[in-house]
């Protein structure tokens, strides 16, 4: 038989095996398309939630408030002295009445000038990447011992927990990714171990004229890959769904906290992709559970 038309017979064995089973195709490819629908809609929400918290800048920040007495040429050449230490990556000037409309904004207040405008020039300093506490502190001592300046202020422990949250949540959803693939697996290997035992007089035959085991297992290898292709087409599917209905709700109570947060799909680049990988796994399960019924059979013989 020429490969062409064992491809033939192929498809036609996997179109007549999944009618023949199609309450034990439809039940497979329900269940497979829901557990995964767990971690796609899951890690979508996760990813969307996330984005805030990414585009944050993860550097802490000095705070450095000057003597009230130094004037706008001292202030320059403070900002000037502390951006040409090593581990700052930054400087930048908050004149004394930007810092009290900040303030009056935080506390609910009008923004009003005051002539008596109790607060300082301030410079802020991001302090670059990769910079450990202890060389905080070491910075913060020699920019307090600079000319000019009053009180400084930092705090890095912040960064500190969102790192540690993000571990965890991380360990969490891979924790969580295993346990899907190991239910998917289970899903696929046992409908198509069903449907393979439902035509073991056929493979029986196939074996008995000389059939190989790749001409054999080939309907299996193809239908466990339709079987997680359309899973995962139905998994993002349900996914869109719930992101439209959340979408709404979820802007509407970010924007109460004056905050900006839109719920969308993962891009259509990675949808493909993830449909392509579905596929490629449920081969691979749909191979092996198909070989593995193939020896059981042959033990008799």
């Amino acid at each position: 038989m020429s490969p062409l038309s064992a491809r033939l017979w192929a498809l036609q064995q996997t179109c007549r095996g999944i009618w023949h089973a199609r309450g034990l195709f439809s039940l497979a490819l329900a269940l497979a398309g829901l557990a995964l629908t767990i971690p796609v809609f899951l890690g979508t929400l996760f990813w969307c939630f996330s984005k805030p918290v990414i585009n944050v800048p993860m550097q802490t920040e000095i705070t450095v408030f000057a003597e009230r007495s130094a004037g706008d040429a001292s202030v320059a050449e403070l900002s000037a002295r502390i951006a040409d230490l090593n581990a700052i990556s930054s400087v930048r000037i908050v004149k004394r009445d930007e810092a009290l409309a900040m303030v009056n904004r935080s506390l609910g207040l009008k923004d009003e000038k005051r002539a008596g405008n109790p607060l300082p020039d301030i410079v802020i300093a991001t302090v670059a990447p990769n910079i450990t506490s202890e060389e905080i502190a070491e910075i913060a001592g020699i920019i307090q011992k600079m000319k000019d300046v009053d009180i400084v202020a930092y705090d890095d422990s912040w960064a500190k927990h969102l790192s540690a949250l993000l571990s965890a949540v991380t360990v969490v959803l891979g924790v969580l990714g295993s346990v899907i693939f190991a239910l998917v697996f289970l899903v696929i290997a046992a409908s198509v171990r069903m449907t393979t035992n439902a035509q073991k007089e056929e493979i029986k035959a196939l074996f008995i004229f000389g059939a190989t085991n790749s001409f054999i297992c080939r309907p299996y290898v193809w239908r466990g890959c339709i079987t997680m292709t359309l899973s995962s087409i139905t998994s993002l599917l349900i996914t869109l769904a719930g992101i439209r209905l959340l979408a709404e709700p979820v802007e509407n109570f970010a924007k109460l906290y004056g905050a900006h947060l839109a719920l969308t799909m993962p891009s259509l680049e990675w949808c493909l992709l993830f449909v392509a990988g579905a596929g490629l796994v449920g081969a691979v399960i749909g191979g092996i559970a198909a070989r593995d019924s193939l020896r059981s059979l042959r033990q008799p013989l």
